[in-house]
């Protein structure tokens, strides 16, 4: 039996598949402390300084996406038959228990040369509408962590099960901090509204909002985080109810707030449900595949949450919604107590104990 496992994660490119791949690895360290996490990821993608500042060991690869024309294409299967190589090599030295996935291009070449030379792999798939890369190594890999019932559909039903997001297990245990109001201007003890497009904005939602802004009741708060990289620049000057900021602690925010405006991101998902948080949600329509509309529709076929389609978002549908929610707790309730049951709080304990299984079943063999 394999108490502590030397893992290795292949996780890259946006937030959405980097931060359930490190809340897994700080949940694993926390149970087991002499357990050995490695990362492998692009070079030149955010993983490559996000990761390392977390204090893991880091293998960057020159990896190029297959998306665009034909060139692209074809310097993308040049750069993942370079990374294949590479990570065998990686492989040879390190000998990991275990390699993980956590979807995008990246994973390919680890979870390939895991499975030829033998090591257990599993894959993640946050969404409700697989990726690429998840949708080609489903078909070698041992073991396929889901978070939404279509994906069974997607993906060989056998391999699966349903254990959701690890970035749930830390957002379950987040405790709300009233700082965090106090220390921008607002009322510790009065009700908020927060409104998040991900950490790096959305300029064509930022103009509704703004717009938006001068609709909102004043018997109730609202918090705009507009992102740390957004095109737009807000109009409305912020007011002792209204406050427009570059960026919050998602989570606390989410803990605390009476009501969440939000993108529908993998990340964002799974901490509505830990949370239980009441939410109206604008999906992203610029992300692969419209996995954003699928995430969103999951939670709202469930009565957990409202959706509006950016295509047909103005400020006024989205301050009266706004308004209509602030003014009627009950419905806020009925949106939280469903979002809630759906969350799967000891997501990162169970997928830490399925990779136990599957590791000692291959030493017991």
């Amino acid at each position: 039996m394999v108490k502590n496992m030397k893992v290795m994660i292949a996780a890259g490119g946006t937030g959405g598949h980097i931060y359930p791949a490190t809340a897994l690895a700080e949940v694993l360290k926390q149970k087991q402390p002499e357990s050995e996490i490695l990362f492998f990821g692009s070079n030149d993608r955010m993983e490559s300084t996000v990761i390392p500042q977390l204090g893991y060991r880091f293998y960057g690869l020159d990896m190029k996406s297959g998306n665009g024309g034909f060139l692209n294409k074809a310097k993308s299967m040049i750069s993942l038959l370079s990374a294949y190589k590479q990570a065998r090599e990686i492989l040879k030295q390190e000998r990991p228990d275990i390699c993980i996935g956590f979807g995008n291009y990246i994973s390919v070449p680890l979870i390939m040369a895991a499975h030829k030379m033998g090591i257990k792999t599993m894959i993640h798939e946050q969404n409700s509408y697989a990726g690429k890369a998840n949708k080609f190594l489903s078909k070698y890999v041992d073991a396929i962590v889901s978070c939404y019932e279509a994906n069974l559909s997607q993906m060989p039903k056998e391999k699966q099960r349903l254990l959701g997001n690890p970035q749930a297990t830390l957002a379950a245990n987040t405790t709300f901090d009233p700082s965090c109001l106090s220390d921008i201007g607002l009322d510790a003890a009065k009700p908020f509204v927060v409104c998040m497009m991900g950490s790096l904005g959305s300029a064509s939602v930022s103009k509704v909002l703004d717009e938006a802004c001068p609709l909102f009741e004043d018997d109730f708060q609202v918090v705009i985080a507009s992102g740390k990289s957004n095109d737009y620049t807000f109009t409305f000057e912020s007011n002792d109810h209204v406050k427009i900021v570059d960026y919050v602690d998602g989570k606390t925010m989410l803990k605390g707030c009476s009501l969440a405006v939000l993108r529908a991101g993998a990340t964002t998902m799974c901490e509505i449900g830990a949370i239980g948080c009441a939410s109206i949600l604008i999906p992203s329509p610029y992300v692969p595949n419209n996995h954003q509309f699928y995430n969103a529709e999951e939670l709202v076929k469930k009565g957990a949450a409202l959706m509006r389609e950016e295509k047909n978002l103005t400020a006024v549908k989205l301050a009266d919604t706004v308004n209509f929610l602030m003014h009627n707790e009950k419905k806020r309730d009925a949106l939280k107590k469903n979002a809630y049951m759906q969350g799967k709080r000891d997501a990162a304990d169970q997928m830490i104990a399925w990779m136990e299984e599957i590791v000692n079943a291959g030493i017991d063999r």
